[in-house]
């Protein structure tokens, strides 16, 4: 099945989009997200990324051209639009138990503080 591979509206404006150059060449494989080729808007350089997986059949846009949103720029031949099979998720990790709460055995003879606990060793202590 052909796919015909228009170029995305990239421009906040109604200005051109020039063609600076083809990162892949006809005949090759491209997958769906791959950059196919770097534009240039009134605004920036990006990279046009490809919306099917196969075969790029033709390309319609050569370097230097200026083209509009909605203009073709290539055909894909290949498997269509589809996502290409996505792992399914893995499995969810068993909440953590919270760790254990220190109980009466924890607390250190005297209180908490170094001179409370050096005088509840002396024998002379109150």
């Amino acid at each position: 099945m052909d796919i015909e591979f228009k170029m995305p509206d990239l421009a906040t404006t109604d200005s051109s989009i020039k063609v600076i150059r083809w990162l892949v060449q006809p005949g090759q494989i491209v997958t769906r997200g791959q950059a196919l080729l770097e534009v240039e808007t009134d605004k920036a350089t990006m990279e046009v990324e490809s919306i099917a997986t196969g075969q790029l059949k033709s390309v319609h846009a050569q370097p230097g051209e200026a083209l509009v949103a909605g203009q073709l720029i290539a055909v894909i031949a290949g498997e269509g639009v589809a996502a290409p099979p996505v792992a399914p998720p893995a499995a969810a990790p068993a909440p953590a138990s919270p760790p254990p709460r220190p109980g009466p055995a924890f607390k250190p003879a005297g209180g908490m503080f170094a001179k409370n606990r050096a005088a509840a060793k002396r024998p002379d202590a109150p």
